[in-house]
Formats: structure tokens, sequence, C-alpha cells
């Protein structure tokens, strides 16, 4: 039985999601001419939608000419030769008119290396949730004395060209808790800890290297003695 999944955090209606996916099960030939789809009731078992959503969503197909409705028997795909299948459109396209063929030629690719059209679809959907996930919030937790969390911030808005957020590691729960998406950011002294607040919550948490400064340090210790030297920092938790 094909696998529908429907992100409820999503915003594209859930309704939508399941008729998208059933099209494509269907011009993809996971469900072949003359297949009869699952019932209304194994749907909202499986999707956690209502029953109308999935009567509804049926409607559409059939009113589509992709699958006719048989009184006391069910729904099924419509064999080949009774209607033409047209691919949907979008009003997307009127403003990216080249998303058609870029889609096209990246799935061509795919289908070249041995996908299959099930898993190719399995790929475009985890990168976009994840970029979807990525873009809706970027935090940056260590502990509230550690003065590097200013300089992972700096850094991090300069590479991503996006706004950073620095949150004390012993407030990280409660500022996760609040949001529903986000990536959080941290050095790999932190990462167990952080992962134990974010997992919880399914928030991914990227382990990255700090600068260590041992060139410094090695210059440091070869100085002459009682040589001065100032020493300027953004706050002493990194001069410790």
């Amino acid at each position: 039985m094909v696998q529908f999944h429907i992100q409820t955090d999503s915003e594209i209606p859930a309704s939508t999601q399941l008729y998208d996916q059933i099209w494509f099960a269907i011009a993809s030939r996971q469900y072949p001419p003359g297949y009869r789809l699952p019932s209304t009731r194994q749907l909202a078992m499986q999707t956690g939608l209502h029953r109308n959503t999935i009567s509804k969503v049926y409607r559409q197909l059939e009113d589509a000419g992709v699958v006719e409705a048989m009184p006391g028997s069910g729904i099924y795909v419509r064999a080949e030769g009774t209607t033409e299948i047209v691919k949907p459109g979008s009003p997307l396209l009127d403003k990216f008119p080249k998303a058609q063929e870029l889609v096209e030629n990246s799935l061509d690719e795919l289908l070249r290396q041995g996908c299959s059209l099930h898993q190719a679809r399995e790929l475009f959907m985890a990168e976009v949730d994840w970029r979807l996930r990525c873009s809706a919030r970027v935090l940056v937790t260590i502990k509230r004395d550690d003065g590097a969390g200013e300089l992972m911030v700096r850094e991090l808005e300069q590479a991503l060209k996006i706004p950073v957020q620095l949150v004390p590691l012993e407030e990280l729960d409660q500022v996760l808790a609040q949001t529903r998406s986000g990536t959080v950011v941290t050095s790999r002294y932190y990462v167990n800890e952080a992962e134990a607040i974010a997992a919880p919550k399914s928030v991914r948490v990227i382990p990255i290297d700090i600068y260590d400064y041992a060139k410094e340090r090695e210059l440091l210790k070869n100085l002459a003695k009682d040589t001065c030297l100032g020493l300027v920092s953004l706050s002493t938790g990194i001069i410790r």
C-alpha cells in the first residue's frame, strides 16, 4: 500500500497535499489503471485526516477525470483510453516560467541514476522539509558565561546572510517551547546538552568548531620574559 505523508506544519492545506500525492501515485503507476483506491476509512487511519476531507479529495480527482466511483464497490483509477490525464498546472509557473523545466530536468537526472519516481519524491520532500526547517529560525546556544557565542553569531550571520539569535543554553528549553521549528547551532563542547533539550521537540542540532587560538597561544608562550601584552575580547569568557 502506498504510504501518504501529511505535514501538519506545512502551509499547504492537508487536502491539497493528499490530492497531489494520490495524483502522483496514479501518474507514476503505483496505482495502475483499474486499481481500487483505499477506502476513506483506510486513508483516515493512515493520514489522520477526517473521512469527509478524503471524500472531498476523491471527488476532486473524479472531477479531474483520473478516477471513477463505482457505487457499492469503491473508487477506481480510470482505465487507459477512457480519459486523458492532463498534467496539473500551477499559477506559480506564471511567476517562475523556467521552474517546470528545472524540476523536469532534476527528475530526469535522478531517474537516469536509477532512482524510482517514489524515491525521487521522497528525496524532494525531505530536502524541501529540511530547508523549511532551517529557514524558520537559527539559534546559537552556548552557556551564559561563555563568550564564544557572540563570535559564533557574527560568523554565522556573515556566512548565511540571515539573522541569527543567541540563546543561553540555560534558556534553550524555554525558547524552543515557543517556536514550532528552527535549527540550533552550538559548539561541540555543548552538543550533548543541546541535543537532550532539542531532540524531544524534533529540532536539529548542528555542532560547529570554534577557533581554538592555537597559533596565538603558541606566540604567547614564546614571548620574552616581562613582555607587556594587551588582550581585547568581546567578553571575559573568551579570554578565560
